[in-house]
Formats: C-alpha cells, structure tokens, sequence
C-alpha cells in the first residue's frame, strides 16, 4: 500500500478521511482475516454509529491490487446500518472495484454475533 493512502468511511452517503485509523493498521487487521477486523467493529459502533454496542455484524472484505474496502452491516438495537472503510487514494474507485471485481478470490466473508 503506498504511504499517500488515507483510511475513508463511508457512511449515510458521505465519504470522510478517519483520522482515527492509520491504513497500515487496518491493512494489518485484514491479514487476520474476520478474527483481525473484530476491532473496527467495535471503533464503528462506538465511533460512527454512536452506541454502545451491537447485535450482530456482517463482513465483506474486499482486497485489490493496491486498496482494499470492508462492507460491514452492523446489527444495532433499532436497525441495521452500513459502513464501508476504504484504504485507498481514491475511494471512489476502490468503491467501482468492489462493485464489478469479477475474481471471487478478492474477497471473503464473516459474520459476528
């Protein structure tokens, strides 16, 4: 990953820089795969969704060349939200990525209860 790679959340149809996570960390949570990537779980609900916890979550973990972008839906009391944290340059095209990636092996799936 190049060192000009910012961690981006995207959320409530707004994307924003996390100044809280350094993309190293994160790219490092996703070499742990699902066990790795239970801490920004945690950082979102408490962070970004403003609870104090969760019901259950689900993960999409996608990993490109050079960004990677984990969709979660978190289960909360009241509802299911949405948040994508992207490690790129450009979030918008990690985004496109994620969408039409025809390789299976680019991803993996968790589920958290």
């Amino acid at each position: 990953m190049l060192l000009v790679s910012h961690v981006w959340l995207y959320y409530g149809n707004e994307y924003r820089i996390d100044q809280g996570l350094n993309p190293n960390q994160v790219l490092a949570m996703l070499g742990q795969g699902c066990d790795g990537i239970k801490p920004l779980i945690n950082y979102l609900v408490i962070n970004v969704l403003g609870q104090g916890r969760y019901v259950k979550a689900t993960a999409r973990i996608y990993r490109g060349n050079d960004d990677a972008l984990i969709h979660f839906v978190i289960t909360i009391d009241g509802g299911s939200k949405e948040v994508m944290v992207i490690v790129s340059r450009n979030p918008a095209d990690t985004l496109f990525n994620y969408y039409t990636s025809p390789s299976s092996e680019n991803f993996v799936e968790c589920s958290f209860d």
